[in-house]
């Protein structure tokens, strides 16, 4: 189901919890993907998308890689050293808003997937960027 965006700074500050139903967590992650895509498809377009931007303060993302959206559940990031780099970041939950932030170019992350199986990925360049970016939102780091 397509969610609406939330856009409240005090609701985007908040930490999010780790989800403990299996069932209502597959529900959440199929509504996150039926709302990126639609995003996708507008003109800001959409290459990722935490729960908390849709009303959930749960630590899920979506993430669009590869031409497939990847679930990741409790997502914990490895920053690894190295180069890094500024780039403008815009948010569905801030339209209208360009930020300039510094990312790492490379990135480890463990998560569980759909399956609540655990994943542990590397990721560099525009989908480390995302990652970083939804991760922010699950930490309450208004972007």
């Amino acid at each position: 189901m397509i969610k609406d965006i939330v856009t409240d700074k005090l609701w985007l500050t908040q930490v999010s919890q780790e989800p403990w139903n299996h069932d209502d967590t597959l529900v959440l992650i199929e509504d996150m993907i039926d709302t990126a895509s639609h995003y996708q498809q507008k003109k800001l377009g959409c290459l990722g998308l935490a729960a908390n931007q849709i009303g959930e303060l749960l630590r899920v993302i979506v993430v669009f890689h590869a031409n497939k959206w990847i679930p990741m559940v409790n997502p914990e990031l490895d920053l690894m050293p190295g180069m890094s780099n500024k780039m403008h970041e815009t948010c569905l939950s801030r339209p209208g808003v360009r930020t300039k932030l510094r990312r790492h170019k490379k990135i480890k992350i463990e998560y569980l997937d759909e399956e609540f199986n655990v994943v542990q990925r590397k990721f560099t360049g525009m989908a480390a960027r995302v990652i970083q970016h939804e991760v922010d939102h699950l930490d309450g780091k208004y972007i």
